[in-house]
């Protein structure tokens, strides 16, 4: 009885592995991190260092404890054994000066984010605000009785009102004479009479 072997989905998995986005991230975040090295690196060794090494009376890398002396044995130069306790500060001082960058940057970030979500949160509520008050805007306009209508001009109010609109007409085109009798009666009068 044979037993039968099942398929290796190492490669797919890969596969799936290297296609998702968190990859590409994590690759871009390595070059990042490995500039952002380089610059960390050169502040430390290039201002940092110099600055200690001025304070100290030294160059900071030469900060050593002698554990054996170098001695010369049978004509061959055995090399000291020292403790370069120098590197390791400028070691853990570079460490500090990273940890501290991104943890500043972490921290804009973050804070960035939680305004970002924040705002977001404050126009969803006020969307949801809104879109609750303009159906009892609408409501409130469908159930209310229709505001009655103006009423309309009689035929007679219409006909007063072109007649004075036409006597100020001719009021504006009629030359201003005066009569010659002021205690004659007008002109409609003496027809009438």
């Amino acid at each position: 009885m044979k037993k039968e072997r099942k398929k290796s989905t190492f490669w797919k998995d890969f596969k799936a592995f290297i296609s998702r986005g968190n990859i590409i991230d994590l690759a871009v975040g390595l070059v990042v991190g490995a500039a952002f090295t380089a610059i960390v690196n050169s502040l430390v060794n290039d201002v940092i260092k110099p600055c200690i090494a001025l304070l100290v009376g030294g160059n900071f890398s030469e900060l050593v404890v002698v554990l054996r002396p170098e001695e010369i044995v049978d004509g061959v130069t055995v090399e000291a054994i020292t403790l370069n306790y120098g590197n390791l500060l400028m070691a853990i001082l570079t460490f500090l000066i990273d940890a501290f960058v991104i943890f500043t940057i972490l921290r804009i970030v973050r804070g960035a984010q939680r305004r970002m979500k924040e705002r977001g949160e404050r126009l969803k509520e006020r969307l949801i605000k809104k879109g609750k008050e303009e159906p009892m805007a609408e409501e409130a306009a469908l159930s209310a009785p229709p505001a009655p209508e103006p009423p309309k001009p009689t035929a007679e109010e219409l006909l007063a009102e072109i007649r004075d609109l036409l006597r100020a007409q001719n009021a504006q085109n009629a030359p201003a004479a005066a009569p010659a009798d002021p205690a004659a009666p007008p002109a409609e009068e003496k027809e009438a009479r």
